[in-house]
């Protein structure tokens, strides 16, 4: 399955497989750590690593557009991964994306990376620390905030899974009884293993879908 629903705080989210959360009562579609020019700066850097991230990136988030049509695309941090210019391919990429999407709302809440580049220039709209949507606290870091609900990214969260004896690691959604975190939407994000435990829900996402943890 693609998609799957949860209740969280009195709400429900629709999360996807895509590393995406939709939050229908409010048309707002949720990602986290995108790290767009990471590829770019790791290539400056002298590391071998494929080009065309940031069109994959892209193509993905096209792909939620068109499912969701939402009102609004939140961005919860690290929309970009470091120093850029205007001479960066993948910036004229994504203000080519971002001209596409007009007519949808984005914003964007600080990551700790976004400090390296004006996002505003982009044309999404850029909100320091956090931002609370009632019954929920959008932020970066998952901390536990008094005004809600906090849904974060920053930690990268994955679990493993075992399918016979081969191990893999997959990314995760992981709701705690204060604080949810979403999965790492860029493709060369990492993984933070988080463990399976009582009172702790996750969802793991692969490409072809889905996978509650019991």
């Amino acid at each position: 399955m693609m998609t799957h629903d949860i209740e969280v705080a009195g709400e429900r989210l629709t999360l996807h497989a895509h590393r995406a959360l939709y939050w229908p009562a409010r048309r707002m579609l949720m990602v986290a750590d995108v790290h767009f020019g990471k590829g770019a700066v790791f290539r400056r850097a002298g590391i071998a690593v494929p080009s065309g991230d940031t069109e994959d990136d892209l193509a993905r988030l096209d792909g939620l557009i068109e499912t969701f049509a939402p009102a609004t695309l939140a961005v919860l941090g690290d929309l970009v991964h470091g120093n850029a210019t205007e001479r960066s391919a993948w910036v004229d990429d994504v203000r080519a994306w971002r001209r596409r999407h007009r007519a949808t709302d984005m914003l964007l809440i600080a990551g700790n990376h976004d400090r390296h580049f004006d996002v505003a220039s982009l044309g999404i709209d850029v909100r320091p620390g956090h931002l609370d949507v009632a019954p929920f606290v959008l932020a970066h870091h998952p901390e536990r905030h008094d005004g809600g609900y906090t849904l974060a990214g920053h930690v990268h969260p994955g679990v493993a899974v075992r399918d016979g004896w081969r191990k893999h690691r997959l990314p995760a959604f992981v709701f705690d009884r204060d604080v949810g975190m979403l999965p790492a939407f860029g493709t060369l994000t990492g993984l933070h293993d988080v463990r399976v435990e009582p009172g702790r829900r996750i969802v793991a996402a692969t490409p072809a879908g889905l996978v509650p943890m019991r």
